[in-house]
């Protein structure tokens, strides 16, 4: 991958070939509103940063990452206690379509996806997390465990259900997310947590990995072990410095954040200024 791509200021925007997702309040705060949904992770949740900021009891910090690969959209409830509706059936980790419902808390929301026609650009690069070709596994650092993802997209963190389980205080109960295949190669997106995600040594809100690159979670370490590589024991001793690469740092403010809040009385958004609303197509 060019070092230009590797090099992304906050969580990228899909592809202009990518499906043009689209969230619109059907119940709930500000039923009718529509919410353009145009980087790879968007995030619902009551903490700030998230890109919908939905303030209510039964809403987690993070609940909910709507994650667009350019040719799927997936919903993926982040380990929440009070758990996230598709269809009404309770869901962890779907894909989903046009048309499809989720609820969080009061909120519901249907999801409409839009696909773009390709027009033949060649030039147009379009995500893809079908089941991955360059991701090998993470092999912890301390045991030299291997884990190896079994999803397109794998939630990191402390609570009981996470795909991948680290029992530390430092670690949030939902921490990152690790897309599988993010042009090619994985990628790790922090979920706004509050001890961050490094790699290699460097505080990141979405970086793309490589092989031999080490993610630091709490004080937990891992290395990412790409196809092609060798697993073994002695893989862990005796390497080189790694190369630190271009990653994105979490005071890269986000743009785009939408602050939805339930205030008595009042049935009034919240909405960044800098925050432009796009009508919907007809």
């Amino acid at each position: 991958m060019p070092e230009h791509e590797r090099t992304i200021r906050g969580i990228p925007a899909v592809s202009a070939q990518a499906p043009r997702v689209r969230l619109v309040v059907k119940g709930g705060l500000g039923t009718g509103t529509e919410i353009d949904c145009h980087r790879v992770v968007t995030l619902l949740g009551s903490r700030k940063g998230c890109k919908v900021r939905l303030q209510h009891p039964r809403i987690s910090a993070v609940h909910l990452a709507v994650v667009n690969t350019g040719a799927d959209v997936f919903a993926v409830d982040l380990v929440t206690r009070t758990g996230t509706l598709l269809n009404e059936l309770k869901m962890e980790h779907e894909s989903v379509s046009d048309g499809d419902m989720l609820a969080i808390g009061p909120w519901t929301f249907r999801i409409d996806i839009e696909s773009q026609v390709n027009n033949g650009n060649s030039d147009i690069h379009v995500h893809g997390l079908e089941p991955a070709p360059h991701i090998a596994a993470l092999e912890h650092l301390s045991t030299n465990q291997v884990l190896r993802p079994t999803r397109n997209v794998c939630v990191i963190g402390r609570r009981s259900g996470c795909d991948i389980t680290i029992s530390d205080r430092r670690v949030s109960r939902a921490h990152a997310l690790l897309l599988l295949n993010y042009f090619g190669n994985p990628a790790v997106v922090d979920l706004l947590s509050q001890n961050q995600v490094l790699v290699n040594d460097a505080r990141v809100n979405f970086a793309v990995l490589t092989d031999n690159d080490i993610i630091t979670i709490g004080e937990t370490r891992f290395r990412a072990r790409l196809r092609g590589s060798t697993i073994s024991e002695s893989s862990t001793r005796n390497r080189k410095p790694i190369e630190k690469k271009a990653v994105v740092t979490p005071e890269q403010p986000l743009l785009d954040q939408i602050d939805i809040a339930e205030v008595e009385g009042s049935q009034r958004w919240k909405v960044a200024e800098n925050v432009e609303r796009i009508p919907r197509k007809k």
